[in-house]
């Protein structure tokens, strides 16, 4: 049996660059951290010689063919295992539309786990860039490619998405003693308890960078992920929330990302004392993360009683193999 842990993600800026029919034109930078909300896949050899796969459903087939879970029928396929395998997934948080990366995270879960129960490594990565083409080229989705790099490398970075297929480049960003602990003082991160298909989201904002309609935002938000990296890079958290802010304020602009209810708590949140807000993830519902002063935190929880706080600490690590038990002879 083998299980493999991944971390879910938070972006701070530049999401939306990160989608193909931007950067490969523009060059897209998106900045972004691991944390401590976890995917875990099991996987283990099955007597009886068929599939079984369980996650908020339980399927057993024949074969890999049959699987309607598309991310657990792509990656047995690009792993090459047809059957014989029992194989599980379990998520820290709703696994679907919650902003934080969670589809991606269990593709490169699932990747890692099942090339590691045949004793193949991956590098983080090549899991990354074959979950990205799981997803996006296998699948069709219209999604970004900041998630499974996010999910698979972990920790606190910087991801650019060059253009002309100039590939994905992940850098961690190095900041003075103190300054990421002091940011994260500063984060509150909500439960909306609404949920939403991301591909659906990104599919009009695809259809506006491809009219031209919102190139301008993205290409201003990708430029604010290299202004956020700078401000921490020189310690200065104070001054990330304008650019917080101003991100928010570009983000607004895209198709489906924001509606009356997530304008109203946004707002509610920063006439509470929030120096920032967003709705992370593609849009529409999920998580919202607020930015601010410690002190102003009881105030904002006060004022938002109806949605669920959730913890969460940075995550340093990647993708890893939590467990490994003795492999298949």
């Amino acid at each position: 049996m083998i299980i493999s842990k991944t971390p879910l993600r938070i972006s701070f800026v530049g999401g939306g660059s990160d989608l193909p029919e931007f950067y490969e034109r523009h060059g897209g930078a998106v900045v972004s951290t691991a944390i401590d909300k976890w995917i875990h896949v099991i996987v283990r050899r099955r007597f009886e010689g068929d599939l079984r796969v369980a996650y908020s459903r339980t399927e057993i087939v024949d074969s890999v063919d049959a699987l309607q879970h598309e991310l657990v029928r792509e990656a047995l396929r690009v792993t090459g295992i047809p059957r014989g395998l029992d194989i599980l997934t379990l998520a820290d948080v709703p696994s679907r539309g919650t902003g934080l990366g969670s589809s991606s995270a269990v593709c490169v879960g699932l990747l890692l786990a099942l090339y590691g129960y045949q004793g193949i490594y991956k590098s983080p990565l090549e899991l990354a860039e074959e979950a990205a083409d799981i997803e996006i080229t296998t699948l069709g989705k219209p999604i970004g490619r900041q998630d499974q790099f996010a999910s698979a490398v972990g920790g606190f970075n910087l991801i650019e998405f060059m253009r002309d297929g100039g590939g994905v480049r992940v850098a961690p960003i190095v900041a003075p003693p103190g300054t990421l602990e002091a940011l994260h003082r500063r984060l509150m991160l909500f439960y909306t308890g609404r949920d939403r298909d991301a591909a659906e989201v990104l599919a009009g904002q695809r259809e506006a960078i491809e009219a031209g309609s919102a190139a301008a935002a993205l290409s201003s938000m990708r430029d604010l992920a290299y202004g956020f990296r700078d401000a921490l890079g020189a310690g200065e958290v104070d001054a990330l929330s304008e650019i917080f802010a101003r991100n928010w304020e570009l983000k607004r602009t895209l198709a489906g990302v924001t509606d009356a209810q997530i304008d109203g708590w946004c707002e509610r949140a920063l006439a509470a004392g929030a120096s920032g807000a967003k709705l992370l993830g593609a849009g529409a519902g999920g998580f919202l993360m607020f930015l601010a002063a410690p002190e102003r935190q009881a105030a904002i929880r006060a004022e938002l009683d109806e949605l669920r706080q959730v913890p969460f600490q940075f995550a340093a690590s990647g993708a890893r193999i939590e467990y490994l038990g003795q492999r298949p002879g």
